[in-house]
């Protein structure tokens, strides 16, 4: 009884923590009290990171609209759910306002069966410390290593938590 109240306050400090550090803003030290008098101080660098979870849409590579959810993690690592699946991929900053994430997705035939994988790969920039869009490309393979087709997609993110 007592270790599944730890595990759940464990779990919660868990996500406040990482909230927080999704939400963290890094702000280049002021400028130093020599400087002359004409220091432009709002040259500072605010950092965004995608850290927490967020929901939104993809747009595929075919047209489609979908809504997603996805959490990214502050070790690099970000899940998305799907209408038709979840995937586990990988983040990295790339920038004071930006960030890229990739992961790969299976590809179902007619049947449901897979009949291959999809290799999508983002670049996104923070639109507000709570929003984001992207655009990127879907790259999508046979069983065999072969490309079958290869287009445009773009998602965007509110942050939720």
């Amino acid at each position: 009884m007592l270790r599944s109240r730890v595990r759940a306050a464990a779990t919660r400090v868990t996500l406040i923590l990482t909230a927080l550090a999704g939400a963290l803003v890094l702000v280049g030290a002021p400028a130093a009290t020599a400087a002359p008098a004409t220091a432009d101080t709002s040259a500072r660098s605010i950092y965004y990171l995608p850290v927490g979870c967020w929901s939104g849409t993809a747009t595929t590579s075919t047209g489609q609209t979908e809504a997603v959810e996805t959490k990214f993690l502050l070790n690099g690592t970000f899940q998305v759910a799907t209408p038709t699946g979840s995937f586990t991929g990988s983040w990295k900053s790339t920038g004071p306002r930006t960030f890229t994430y990739k992961f790969v997705r299976s590809l179902p035939g007619p049947n449901g069966s897979v009949i291959g994988t999809i290799d999508i790969r983002h670049a996104a920039t923070f639109t507000a410390w709570n929003t984001y869009t992207s655009t990127g490309t879907a790259t999508a393979y046979d069983l065999n290593g072969n490309v079958l087709f290869s287009g445009p997609v773009s998602s965007t993110g509110t942050r939720t938590l």
